[in-house]
């Protein structure tokens, strides 16, 4: 029981204050009637019905339409059955009939395509045109001629013409939830992108370089091979963590892309876990650590994530390294970050190759929290990378 009703509040929502317009038209207009007894309330009940399509037509425009047309069918056969003329002093059809015809006109016009449209409000103009020129009318007196009729025709066009601004401004609306849909879900593949670079390049890259040393060394000494095959396992098997943590973030229902898998609660932990994991594979790297007071979570984590990407792109660009620095510190309003190689440059191929989204996606990391950011060559030889992040309101 509970459901119907629910049902019923969700489909009369709305309705009530056109219905409550309508009600006050037919109480003005039988309070008009009402001399002619009897005959003015079956005249009117025929009106009430029209007026009632002229509601339900936000839910249904063309049923509604077609259905008033019939209400002004059996409207004109039931006046003149009683001999009731109609309450068309100054127009063709009744005030309730004229401001029901263009409510219903206007609806249409507004949520149904052309063709349509188009059909049902000729079907109840040929009814309103029939009404017209077949009701009874004070004695005397013709509901035909020119100036009668010019003002309904112009009261025709009117919602005609409303129908079609509404229509106008509703496209209009929808064109701009697209974009804006559209505009969000490039971010969200944007983001994507790059989570899928940071997570599966840092540990990836790993896997390919211990990989390629050990086929470096396997004929000459193939016990130092064999003692880079359990690195290679436990890189696999991060790997696939992060990954797993990544796809079930995705699937978590209003989740942000990367917000909870680059999670950290001990920055400084965390940096030097990630540092651990390059030194593992043969890249040295001196780290130097100074955070004498805590850094937000959102500073926190895109710190962790710049050290990741700019010690993946040493183990992918700058494999001939032999001297790799990582320093962190804080002041008092800002991180600063410093990631400095001595390797070549791009002596070869880097590892699989660039996805593009390394430092595109740390610059957009800095700078969306209102950091600063730069990466390029010192000198002949040597790659580096500033990284200045806020730690408190930077966010933008």
């Amino acid at each position: 029981m509970d459901g119907v009703l629910a049902r019923v509040r969700a489909w009369t929502h709305g309705l009530w204050p056109v219905a409550g317009l309508f009600v006050v038209v037919l109480a003005f207009e039988y309070a008009l009637v009402r001399y002619q007894g009897y005959r003015a309330l079956a005249g009117w009940l025929p009106t009430a019905l029209t007026c009632l399509f002229a509601v339900l037509s936000l839910r249904k425009p063309v049923a509604a339409a077609i259905g008033a047309a019939g209400a002004l069918l059996l409207t004109t056969w039931w006046a003149n059955l009683l001999g009731a003329f109609t309450l068309a002093y100054f127009s063709p059809l009744s005030p309730a009939e004229t401001l029901a015809c263009m409510t219903i006109t206007a609806v249409v016009v507004r949520q149904r395509p052309g063709e349509q449209s188009a059909v049902a409000v000729a079907v109840m103009v040929a009814a309103g045109v029939y009404a017209a020129a077949t009701r009874n009318t004070m004695p005397g007196y013709s509901l035909t001629t020119p100036a009668d009729v010019f003002p309904t025709a112009m009261l025709l066009v009117l919602a005609i013409g409303t129908g079609l601004y509404f229509r106008a401004r509703d496209e209009d609306r929808e064109r701009s939830i697209h974009v804006a849909v559209s505009a969000a879900q490039q971010e969200e593949r944007i983001a994507l992108a790059r989570e899928l670079h940071d997570v599966v390049a840092h540990h990836v890259t790993g896997i390919v370089v211990q990989a390629q040393a050990a086929l470096t060394v396997a004929d000459a000494d193939p016990l130092a091979a064999h003692r880079l095959l359990p690195g290679i396992a436990r890189s696999g098997g991060e790997a696939l963590t992060a990954m797993r943590r990544l796809v079930g973030t995705l699937r978590d229902e209003g989740s942000r892309v990367g917000s909870a898998d680059v999670a950290t609660t001990d920055l400084e932990a965390d940096v030097r876990a990630v540092v651990e994991q390059v030194r593992d594979v043969g890249t040295p790297v001196e780290l130097a650590i100074d955070l004498p007071r805590p850094v937000p979570p959102e500073v926190a984590r895109s710190i962790l994530r710049l050290v990741q990407e700019s010690l993946t792109n040493v183990q992918k660009h700058a494999r001939d390294a032999t001297e790799v620095e990582v320093e962190l510190s804080t002041t008092d309003t800002h991180v600063r970050l410093r990631v400095h190689d001595n390797g070549a440059g791009h002596p070869v191929e880097p590892v699989g190759g660039s996805g593009g989204y390394g430092l595109i996606g740390m610059r957009e990391r800095v700078e969306l929290l209102g950091g600063l950011f730069s990466a390029g060559p010192t000198g002949v030889r040597g790659w580096q990378v500033l990284a200045e992040l806020p730690v408190e309101g930077g966010e933008r």
